[in-house]
């Protein structure tokens, strides 16, 4: 793919002098040798793009076909319907936004798991007596439906806190301590045995709309869902629906079908629902420069580059 004279264009919309500042200093600590394109009309020198899907550029065809596109994104779906695009395309895979995405989950697991929102906005300004006794974390299970590099970080990092994790994904996955389950008897399993259930799936046409009327009627009674994934993955009338009928007990929304959430929409006012924009695990500029040089510096030692998307699997 990538010779031996690499010549960068950084294309990542509103962010792109921010990356091509920070490119310039980590080319410049890690003595690489490349050039960072500025003219658009050098197209034809160009083999590495970084890219965003904000980006200006959406005619790909002007690149050679064997430019590498580098996506400044985990998920990579909405790239993927640009059908200019013939360049192999590798998305981002960075040690600190797994972090951030595993610390995120947990985050709201033990919310939900510690009951802390009675305590952050109390109806009345009063010392309320509290009696309820709450499960340890032991006796809790939680399934992560995905357990790719975010699922399986956001499984780990609650099997450390001690709850009890189960995961379903595509293929079955080897983690310790993780019980991992596959297939549509799997999904059932898992839904019907969750005390939480996190999104972590990538959008496809098979993981489209899974959670909807049909699924959540296999769901544990007073279940707490948690979308990190794709707004995609869940039917939001019937999500509404099962939370006003208490098959769910509560929400947490990080992704949605139109963002940003249009201000008239119900999951803004439902009181089981809470809201949050898209931030579970935001690119962090400097550690995906970093990740995406290693994944340069691979592929001119002949190594295939880490997130190398199969186009036929949308991620």
């Amino acid at each position: 793919m990538i010779g031996f004279n690499l010549n960068i264009f950084v294309a990542t919309g509103s962010k792109t002098i921010e990356y091509k500042k920070i490119l310039e200093k980590e080319i410049k600590a890690l003595s690489f040798e490349c050039n960072i394109i500025e003219d658009i009309s050098r197209n034809s020198e160009v083999n590495a793009i970084i890219y965003s899907d904000d980006s200006e550029i959406s005619d790909f065809s002007i690149f050679p076909d064997k430019a590498v596109i580098f996506s400044i994104f985990a998920g990579v779906e909405k790239t993927l319907l640009n059908k200019s695009i013939r360049q192999p395309l590798v998305r981002l895979i960075d040690i600190e936004m797994t972090e951030c995405m595993a610390e995120w989950c947990a985050a709201h697991v033990l919310r939900y798991h510690l009951d802390l929102d009675v305590f952050i906005k109390p109806e009345k300004n009063e010392w309320m007596p509290y009696s309820k006794e709450r499960l340890l974390a032991n006796q809790v299970h939680i399934g992560i439906l995905g357990l790719g590099t975010l699922g399986s970080a956001a499984a780990k990092k609650l099997r450390k806190l001690d709850f009890n994790v189960t995961g379903w994904s595509t293929t079955e996955k080897n983690l310790s301590g993780i019980k991992s389950l596959v297939g549509a008897t799997g999904l059932a399993k898992i839904l019907a045995k969750s005390d939480y259930l996190i999104l972590l799936l990538p959008l496809t046409e098979k993981t489209k709309n899974i959670i909807n009327s049909g699924s959540l009627k296999m769901v544990k009674k007073g279940a707490i869902l948690i979308n990190a994934g794709r707004g995609g993955l869940i039917e939001d009338n019937d999500l509404l629906q099962a939370l006003d009928r208490g098959k769910l007990s509560r929400c947490t929304l990080d992704v949605f079908n139109e963002e940003p959430l249009p201000p008239e929409h119900p999951f803004w006012a439902h009181e089981k629902v809470t809201v949050t924009p898209h931030i579970s695990a935001p690119t962090r500029l400097q550690s995906s420069i970093k990740s995406i040089l290693k994944n340069i510096a691979r592929i001119k030692k002949g190594l295939q580059p880490i997130g190398l998307v199969p186009k036929e699997r949308f991620y």
